[in-house]
């Protein structure tokens, strides 16, 4: 398979993930429709359920829809600082110029190498400590904030030519758009995990009147 070819699979898979955004949302709003059209059945202490109540889908709807684009806006501002946030979010530790380290100074020796082939800016590099097994991440909205992350195991792991590698792969997500499209797929994501983070918060706060 060639570039290209990647390319186009790569457009295909972000239609994919909007579709599936797209249902998740009216899958959230039908599920907290029928929760809420449970809860005033059982509080009019009636039989049945009636599943056309618009006004009442209108309202859910809407109260859904809103949870959704502020749990997103909120994820968003959280991530204003771009790739630096991801980082830290993630547990890394941002790897000085100077270090003394021989396998640190590899690792930016290669980020700098491919940032001068690919033609971009020096991204800041950040580690995972924690992380034993072989990972790597791209984040950053723009060249200013872009960082490129590794697990420890890369650097333990790997040789240069390998680590080159992985490296180049995660450029092409800088050079690809890729990096500020995960960052932004985070925050509108984060606004589903929100809906749910409410309602948890709405039975703790029914249980204890």
């Amino acid at each position: 398979m060639n570039f290209f070819e990647r390319q186009e699979e790569a457009r295909r898979s972000t239609r994919k993930l909007v579709v599936l955004f797209v249902l998740a949302v009216f899958l959230i709003v039908m599920a907290v429709y029928l929760a809420v059209a449970l809860a005033l059945t059982w509080a009019e202490d009636t039989v049945s359920v009636d599943p056309w109540n618009l006004t009442v889908l209108g309202w859910v709807a809407a109260f859904t829809l809103t949870v959704i684009v502020v749990g997103s806006l909120y994820k968003i501002a959280a991530l204003r600082s771009g790739g630096q946030a991801v980082g830290r979010l993630l547990g890394g530790r941002p790897l000085q110029p100077n270090t003394r380290d021989f396998k640190e100074r590899r690792l930016l020796n290669v980020v700098e190498e491919m940032a001068l082939a690919s033609g971009l800016a020096v991204p800041t590099v950040y580690v995972l400590d924690q992380e034993k097994g072989i990972n790597a991440f791209a984040a950053g909205f723009g060249p200013g904030d872009t960082v490129i992350g590794v697990t420890r195991g890369c650097l333990d792991l790997l040789s240069r030519d390998e680590l080159q590698g992985v490296i180049g792969h995660e450029m092409s997500h800088i050079v690809n758009g890729d990096a500020a499209f995960n960052l932004q797929l985070i925050g509108v994501l984060a606004g589903l995990t929100f809906v749910g983070a409410a309602g948890e918060y709405l039975l703790r706060a029914g249980s204890k009147i």
